[in-house]
């Protein structure tokens, strides 16, 4: 950093292993994205991570699933009758989930510099006013985590990056 002060957050969270779906339709006006969002709620496949863009005309709403429902996105995807849309899949994504803690704006822009400098590549990315969320290949989750301590400062009990459980929801 500039100064050689580290940032201070409140911490980082790691994902499971996540399919992030990309999905662009051709107009605002296209609403070919709700069936398809319907189709997966009907499948009780949890979305861990959804944003939605407008920055052209073209309407992109991305997503991400658990690695396990790959092959059921694959097939609702194949089966689905969507018109007018472009998909993309990226199988392996992990998301990176940041606690600013009072420094969203620095924060966001040190993770793009970051990000950037190192070629490490942003899948999707999505603020809020507790959390910054970034999709970024799942197998360089680690090694963006131990470069990313040269320039951050995490509390002193910061918790394990990963889960050390898994919360599956059951139908009864």
């Amino acid at each position: 950093m500039e100064d050689g002060q580290k940032v201070r957050i409140g911490g980082i969270k790691f994902s499971e292993e996540l399919v992030q779906v990309e999905v662009v339709c051709q107009s605002p006006e296209d609403s070919s994205i709700y069936p398809l969002l319907q189709l997966i709620a009907d499948k009780n496949i949890n979305i861990t991570f959804l944003c939605y863009s407008l920055v052209t005309q073209k309407p992109e709403t991305v997503f991400c699933v658990n690695h396990s429902e790959l092959h059921e996105i694959q097939r609702i995807l194949n089966k689905s009758s969507l018109r007018n849309i472009n998909i993309n899949i990226i199988p392996s994504v992990g998301t990176l989930t940041f606690f600013p803690h009072r420094n969203q704006f620095r924060l966001l822009g040190l993770l793009t510099n970051f990000f950037g400098s190192h070629k490490f590549p942003i899948h999707s990315l999505s603020t809020s006013i507790s959390a910054i969320a970034l999709n970024t290949d799942y197998n360089l989750l680690d090694i963006i985590a131990e470069r990313l301590l040269n320039i951050i400062e995490l509390p002193e009990n910061h918790a394990p990056f990963r889960q050390g459980f898994r919360v599956t929801q059951i139908q009864l």
